[in-house]
């Protein structure tokens, strides 16, 4: 498959629009935290340990000298994360982590950008530009995407890092609008970014398939994972409020760093029939 590379943006200080390069090596983080965000993800990191192991959370000095911060401060992340209903607190009692409360800071029906995800589990989230080029729009894709499209779409490949453990590889696959020429894109931007940009539209749905997967050999090496190894994979499709369907992502997951929950409505009992 032939692909032309994207125009790629500025990198120390250099127009990057040679069409050899096809890749953007360098991890960028996560938008810096502010010092009470820095603690309430150290808090969370501590959060999420006690959440797998079944212990209390250790003591407000022990958690303050951790993290290189004061006993307020440390009370007042905890008091947050209480108001969240994830910790409990009792004078004279050790804190309690609750597990299912923890699990819905991953929800797999808040459509949520995944940094923020890996940041709400206590992680320190990273991410980079496996590849970005214009390439031949697949068939199968195509099938699912709105018609009224050129035969090119923009495919972006992306690696997000949990600490420094790979925990998501996506394949963004953007189709470019029947007439339009190809543009310039920059891949380090957020693909509903992107999306918005190319179709002066933002997503509003997005409809997600959940499976698992066995891992393709370049999937394993880039989650470091064995070849053939079980991971979660999603395929997404993007929809605007108009109805067009604006990109298709393909996402590997490793299949043990965040678990995603969803909450769902139980009919009234009043309403269900009688057996």
């Amino acid at each position: 498959m032939i692909a032309t590379t994207l125009m790629l943006g500025r990198k120390r200080g250099k127009t990057m629009t040679d069409g050899t390069i096809g890749t953007w090596s360098e991890r960028k983080p996560r938008t810096p935290l502010t010092d009470d965000e820095r603690i309430l993800n150290g808090v969370l990191r501590h959060v999420r340990e006690s959440a797998e192991t079944g212990d209390s959370l250790p003591g407000e000095h022990k958690l303050a000298e951790a993290l290189g911060c004061t006993r307020q401060q440390i009370r007042h992340a905890l008091a947050e994360l209480e108001n969240q209903g994830v910790v409990s607190r009792r004078q004279g009692a050790a804190t309690t982590v609750d597990p299912l409360a923890l699990r819905l800071s991953a929800r797999f029906d808040a459509r949520v950008e995944y940094g923020d995800v890996l940041a709400r589990m206590g992680y320190t989230p990273s991410v980079e530009v496996v590849s970005a080029a214009f390439v031949p729009l697949p068939a199968d894709i195509a099938a699912l995407l709105t018609s009224e499209v050129e035969p090119v779409a923009a495919r972006i490949v992306l690696r997000w890092f949990a600490d420094d453990q790979p925990a998501m590889v996506g394949t963004y696959t953007i189709p470019l609008p029947a007439g339009t020429e190809r543009p310039f894109i920059d891949p380090t931007k957020p693909i509903s970014d992107i999306t918005k940009d190319l179709w002066s539209e933002a997503v509003a749905w997005e409809v997600v398939t959940a499976g698992v997967t066995a891992l393709s050999a370049e999937e394993a090496a880039l989650l470091d994972q064995p070849e053939n190894g079980v991971a979660k994979m999603w395929q997404i499709v993007g929809v605007t409020l108009s109805g067009k369907r604006i990109y298709h992502a393909h996402e590997v997951h490793h299949r043990d760093l965040v678990t995603y929950s969803f909450v769902r409505t139980v009919k009234e009992p009043w309403r269900v029939p009688a057996r």
